[in-house]
């Protein structure tokens, strides 16, 4: 795909690559999916740390900015000609309000609860910004897909409700917010059509930019200097390596071959990875409403994925 965006991008916005290049697409979209669910845990094991979500944004931009910044340059053409709505798009669905509302939401919610609201119901949010903005069909599969991964949801967000747990509540709203970000964020990135690395240093350096300028205002609190070396080289390796530069990397490859849709409905695997892993990491417990909407979300994604018919 071009860098220069047409004036009407939907002509484009459903091209996929066909037979090798669709299951590198897929198996890159699984890669990142693993990646998500260690990243939700680290940044939940962070509440109980001294680090602080200042300093894990640090981590998580400034270093893979530095090591991508050549690709950024190489392709600083195709960056010039891409429509600035598009790079805004970018920056605010995976930047820093993004890390903000989620990791924020972690304070309050389950790590189960962040793998079921951000990469499981996204879906929802990009397959309505195709249908609304642009002017795609919705597949009847991938209507009552998602129609599971909204039931899903509600059942998740009622039980909070029901039980009275404000603080919860609060974080699943959150949550919820951070994954209209990261659909915002996808489709952005489909449309604008930049190389994997090149769009995932971009992201980085204007993040960099925006803590910058928040620690400038001195709008900032860190813990670095209280922290172990074992915590930051922990949270290093999660943020910088892994969420930073693999999952920058993979993400863009699976949107780049399979479409934003699909590379979706594949991350809403996410909950059921994170739900497992959290049991023996974090010592939390799944209710029957998790497990549920676990359930509901996961073979909802399936239904609306169609990776047979792409």
């Amino acid at each position: 795909m071009s860098a220069s965006t047409p004036s009407k991008p939907s002509a484009d916005y459903r091209v996929l690559t066909q037979g090798k290049d669709f299951y590198m697409g897929v198996l890159a979209a699984l890669i990142t999916v693993s990646i998500w669910s260690g990243w939700l845990i680290s940044v939940r094991l962070s509440a109980s740390g001294q680090l602080t979500s200042f300093d894990l944004a640090v981590m998580r931009y400034l270093v893979p900015a530095l090591v991508l910044l050549p690709f950024v340059w190489r392709h600083r053409e195709k960056i010039r000609n891409t429509r600035f709505r598009y790079l805004l798009g970018m920056l605010v669905g995976a930047g820093v309000p993004f890390f903000y509302l989620s990791s924020t939401g972690l304070q309050y919610a389950p790590a189960a609860h962040a793998g079921l609201l951000i990469p499981g119901t996204f879906p929802l949010f990009v397959t309505a910004m195709a249908v609304l903005i642009y002017k795609q069909p919705l597949h009847p599969a991938r209507f009552w897909g998602l129609s599971w991964v909204a039931l899903g949801v509600a059942v998740l967000m009622s039980h909070s409700l029901y039980q009275g747990d404000l603080q919860v509540l609060k974080g699943d709203l959150l949550l919820l917010g951070a994954s209209f970000c990261w659909a915002l964020f996808t489709v952005s990135l489909r449309v604008a059509g930049l190389p994997p690395l090149a769009a995932a240093g971009l992201l980085c350096c204007l993040s960099c930019g925006v803590l910058a300028f928040l620690a400038l205002m001195g709008w900032y609190e860190t813990g670095i200097t209280t922290a172990s070396s074992q915590e930051i080289a922990t949270q290093l390796v999660t943020q910088a390596l892994l969420a930073g530069l693999l999952a920058g990397f993979s993400y863009g490859f699976a949107i780049n071959r399979i479409g934003a849709e699909n590379t979706s409905a594949i991350g809403a695997l996410t909950p059921v990875l994170t739900g497992l892993a959290a049991i023996p990491l974090l010592g939390e417990s799944l209710s029957l409403a998790a497990v549920l909407g676990m359930l509901l979300i996961g073979l909802g994604a399936y239904r609306a994925s169609r990776i047979r018919d792409a």
